[in-house]
């Protein structure tokens, strides 16, 4: 169990910390970046900023249509005023009932497209209400333009116009009108139309993330100083075990980041019970990425240039696929899709909110047992390449007494890993040639997915004189029944909200489970026999057993399609 005495003292005491390192100025400026940070927020939930509100003035007749839109200032007008005013200046468009009525200047006839674009929207929006979805595909839309007049910024007086129709037309010719119609057809197909990105509501998600990363990198930077200054030396040698030291020290930067997410939400007029619950596993999968950082580097050097690195591939990962939020499926692999639903007023179903946050939120769970697996004097002082220092850790990660549990516990863990890069790679894919993008995806999954069962085989043997054949089928045959449970499951979850991707079938394998664990178990041991009794070098067997996999995976591939 844990002691959450020992965890909040030592909250309290990292809380102290925090304070000591933002007085005076620092304060300050952290009050003045949050408030900015605010400020954008507010402004993109408000669609688009100053520029876009009421850019446009447009005078509307008693009979006119309703321009419900922010860009538009309207201003009730009968066409004797309407007119008048358009030829001064004083509106940018006349709307009259059927009618549109522009000036020859740029600004007028800008106003004129983007009432245009406006009521072709509301048009979609009556069709889309007025019939079943099922009977809507393939849709073919006939927009049909209204008679737009232009009229010259110079000329006669507004008294010339009459009521009707024909002396209306008389009256706009005497004073330089010149009329010109836009009347006709244009048909379009909805599906192939490109559909609009959802700029404002992603900015209002990244924003929410923007302050997560900034309290991330303190974490970070007070673990790595406590490290550099042998502080975690002596809280080691406390009662407190390494979870409850990785707990304490990032309850308050937990804290804050919770913080910020119910701020920013009561700023936006948010949901502040829907905010949490897509944020807090954003925060979870931030601080597993950043707890890693400084366990396995040394100098503040190393570690800044990783956690600029980090927030590069965290802000990519989930500011990208929310990006194509309602344009495709896979873009629920970011929670941040959820949260431009919810701006949008849309809600979330149960299996999108697992889709994109179950494997997150295990890999917080993974990171936070390899941290504590590693948390020792020897592991944060060692000068080690990088790769060396991983293949520790996955050593120390494991019970050496129970190796065939630690083997299967592993690679069920690793599965969230290659879970999200293999569908990071498959939502790149989209925009690349079909045959390109199944050779490449392909090659790189199968390359990291050999990694993940093989790694913890690799590692024990390493440290071993003798290594038998059957201990080493053995050992592939655990860490396959493992990969594959975590692999089903969560293909399981997957394919409720994918299920249409063309190539999810062949990196997920298909739906018997004696082939798939027969393949896993050969490319495994391929990979572990090179290495472990034919001394193959560890990448060229990776690169061989990754090769042959793809082969089979195209072959699966070819006989479900």
């Amino acid at each position: 169990m844990l002691n959450f005495k020992l965890i909040f003292s030592i909250a309290r005491r990292e809380l102290y910390r925090v304070r000591s390192r933002f007085q005076g100025g620092a304060r300050t400026m952290l009050v003045v970046v949050f408030l900015a940070a605010a400020s954008l927020s507010y402004l993109a939930w408000q669609q688009g900023a100053t520029v876009q509100m009421g850019v446009y003035r447009v005078g509307v007749s008693p009979n006119g249509p309703v321009l419900a839109d922010g860009r538009f200032i309207t201003t009730t007008l009968d066409p004797i005023a309407g007119f008048e005013q358009l030829r001064l200046g004083q509106q940018d468009l006349y709307v009259e009932a059927d009618r549109v009525v522009a000036r020859d200047d740029d600004r007028s006839q800008y106003a004129l497209g983007a009432v245009k674009q406006y009521l072709a929207e509301q048009e979609l929006i009556r069709l889309s209400e007025s019939y079943p979805p099922e009977q809507a595909f393939p849709l073919r839309i006939t927009v049909q333009s209204r008679s737009v007049a232009s009229i010259a910024a110079s000329g006669g007086g507004a008294e010339d116009v009459a009521a009707g129709d024909t002396a209306v037309q008389n009256g706009l010719a005497d004073m330089g009108l010149a009329d010109f119609n836009l009347e006709g057809e244009d048909v379009f197909i909805p599906s192939l139309s490109e559909p609009p990105i959802p700029f404002a509501q992603v900015i209002i998600a990244f924003l929410y993330v923007m302050p997560i990363a900034f309290i991330n990198i303190f974490f970070t930077s007070s673990f790595m100083q406590e490290k550099l200054d042998k502080r975690l030396s002596v809280l080691l040698s406390t009662p407190a075990r390494p979870v409850e030291i990785i707990l304490g020290k990032m309850l308050p930067y937990l804290a804050f980041s919770l913080i910020s997410v119910v701020v920013i939400t009561l700023i936006l007029h948010g949901n502040v019970g829907y905010a949490l619950l897509i944020f807090v596993p954003v925060i979870l999968f931030m601080f597993a990425i950043y707890l890693m950082v400084p366990l396995f580097y040394r100098t503040f050097k190393d570690t800044t240039f990783i956690s600029m690195l980090a927030v590069t591939i965290i802000t990519a990962y989930l500011v990208f696929p929310a990006m194509f939020s309602g344009v495709n499926d896979f873009s629920y692999l970011s929670p941040l899709t959820l949260a431009v639903q919810m701006y949008q007023g849309e809600m979330f179903t149960l299996e999108q909110y697992l889709f994109a946050t179950v494997p997150i939120v295990s890999i917080f769970l993974f990171a936070l047992y390899i941290g504590t697996r590693v948390l020792n004097e020897e592991f944060l002082l060692g000068f080690r390449p990088l790769t060396r220092k991983l293949a520790q850790a996955v050593y120390l990660a494991m019970n050496h007494k129970r190796p065939l549990l630690s083997i299967f516990f592993l690679a069920l863990c690793f599965v969230p890993i290659v879970y999200l890069i293999q569908l990071v790679l498959l939502a790149i894919s989209l925009n690349l040639p079909l045959q390109v993008a199944l050779i490449a995806v392909l090659l790189v999954s199968v390359l990291v997915e050999e990694i993940a069962k093989s790694i913890g085989i690799v590692v024990l043997y390493q440290r071993r004189a003798e290594r038998p054949y059957l201990r080493i089928f053995t050992f592939a045959l655990i860490s396959a029944v493992g990969f594959l449970v975590a692999e089903k499951l969560l293909l399981y979850l997957s394919l409720g909200v994918v299920a249409d991707a063309a190539l999810s079938t062949a990196i997920f394998s298909g739906g018997l489970l004696l082939v798939p664990l027969l393949a896993h178990f050969t490319f495994t041991s391929f990979v572990c026999v090179l290495n472990a009794r034919w001394h193959v070098r560890y990448p060229i067997a990776i690169l061989a057993a990754g090769v042959l996999h793809v082969a089979y995976n195209l072959f699966v591939l070819g006989a479900a399609l």
